[in-house]
């Protein structure tokens, strides 16, 4: 290691410089792993979640000032576990001398003197440290900024930073690999598979598919049974072929024009407006124009939900039994979202 470029400082003096803010949540983490079990918290090293089914379905913390181990997924003791979310917290606890990452910056490392204090040395221009092999290697890719910090040993998850490629995580570590040419990786399967699940079938999330227009077409026959709203001469209505998708219409006689609402947004016939898809009911495919990995089955009161990549549906575990597709988590009270609501 580099010579130190810091005065040690005490602890209490240290707190401001622990900070960090992990780009990823434990949502997210569910989201790319096809299997179930225990996850950290990138916001808080005493804490964890579980995942089931690409979700996370419950959360908690570690007791008695423990510390999350996410590659073991097991809680163990603050002086011979890491907090993967400060290097000030780690070194509070550490009774003999250690090399520590600094989560929110790759460039440095920490030196734990084992009596609370902590150093801080740097790997230099254009390096970084590695924490899994506690060594500064050329960047610019920061080796800690991986999901896999936060996820077990020997298991493979989704790459969020390259959608269609995977993660083999170890010792929080994420070694990055993709599948065979014209194959593509699915992280609710855990499989390679023909379709490509970021862009390709009318399932996949963020896409828009499954609509047989496109912007600006004129269709004829489509507006004759629309009407305007109040005073306007113009109005809206529903390319019935999707959940985002409408024609605007001048009369009851003229082509209907095509447009799409704004991606995250389905159109609401009613108001003839674009509206958040949990506060209209849609029964066509809501995975259209939406990034959300899931999203709530029309007509299951929220109980069931589909896998956007898939198309496959799921459900909450019945301890959880409701899907809340606004926070993308399962929980154990009834949704007012509308559909939720919704029935035939």
């Amino acid at each position: 290691m580099g010579g130190f470029n810091m005065k040690v400082c005490a602890l209490a003096a240290c707190l401001l410089l622990a900070g960090q803010v992990s780009s990823y949540s434990m949502e997210d983490l569910c989201a790319q792993w096809s299997g179930s079990g225990y996850v950290g918290n990138p916001a808080d090293c005493t804490g964890w979640g579980y995942c089931q089914g690409q979700k996370l379905v419950s959360w908690n913390t570690c007791k008695n000032g423990l510390v999350f181990n996410a590659q073991t997924s097991t809680c163990g003791f603050a002086n011979s576990t890491i907090c993967t979310t400060s290097a000030v917290a780690t070194c509070a606890a550490a009774k003999s001398p250690m090399y520590v990452a600094v989560p929110d910056d790759c460039n440095k490392y920490g030196y734990c003197f084992g009596n609370g204090t902590i150093d801080y040395g740097s790997c230099g221009t254009g390096g970084v440290y590695a924490a899994h092999s506690n060594a500064c290697i050329w960047g610019p890719a920061c080796p800690q900024d991986s999901i896999c910090r936060f996820m077990k040993n020997d298991i493979f998850v989704g790459d969020p930073n390259n959608c269609g490629s995977y993660l083999l995580c170890n010792n929080g570590y994420g070694t990055p690999g993709s599948c065979p040419t014209n194959t593509f990786y699915s992280a609710g399967s855990g499989n390679c598979q023909s379709t490509n699940p970021c862009t390709g079938g009318s399932g996949s999330s963020g896409s828009n598919t499954g609509s047989p227009y496109t912007v600006g077409q004129q269709v004829s026959g489509v507006c004759k049974d629309g009407k305007a709203i109040g005073s306007a001469t113009t109005f809206y209505v529903s390319d019935t072929k999707t959940c985002y998708g409408y024609f605007y219409c001048t009369s009851t006689t003229e082509d209907g024009i095509w447009n799409s609402c704004l991606f995250g947004t389905h159109f609401d016939p009613t108001p003839q407006q674009c509206v958040s898809p949990a506060a209209y009911a849609c029964s066509l495919n809501r995975c259209g124009n939406v990034a959300s990995p899931f999203m709530a089955v029309f007509n299951t009161n929220c109980t069931e939900y589909e896998i956007c990549s898939s198309s496959a549906t799921n459900y909450c575990p019945s301890s959880n039994k409701y899907y809340d597709e606004v926070h993308n988590i399962c929980t154990t009270k009834p949704l007012n979202y509308t559909i939720c609501e919704a029935s035939t």
